[in-house]
């Protein structure tokens, strides 16, 4: 896991939920500086700032783990596999 990277999954998941940087501070209860920092990487919020982004964003603060989980993995995919001349192992 890469938590510097935590920023920008704050930020896909802010995009995908259509909520804007200003929804997201008032929800959370940040300042216009942390959620900066937040989503391009330059500070790494600590737990209870991350637990109101969760409540924010409407997830668990596991289902971010996770979620930055898969989004760093570099577990080739199937579909990657089985193109011509990919080797297995």
């Amino acid at each position: 896991m890469n938590i510097p990277q935590i920023g920008l999954i704050i930020k896909k998941l802010r995009i995908e939920l259509h909520m804007t940087q200003q929804e997201l501070i008032e929800k959370a209860y940040l300042t216009r500086s942390q959620i900066y920092y937040i989503e391009t990487c330059k500070k790494i919020p600590r737990k209870p700032t991350l637990d109101n982004i969760c409540l924010a964003l409407g997830i668990s603060y596991c289902e971010l783990i996770n979620y930055q989980y898969s989004f760093d993995s570099s577990t080739p995919s199937i579909s990657s596999m089985e193109a011509p001349g990919a080797t297995i192992g």
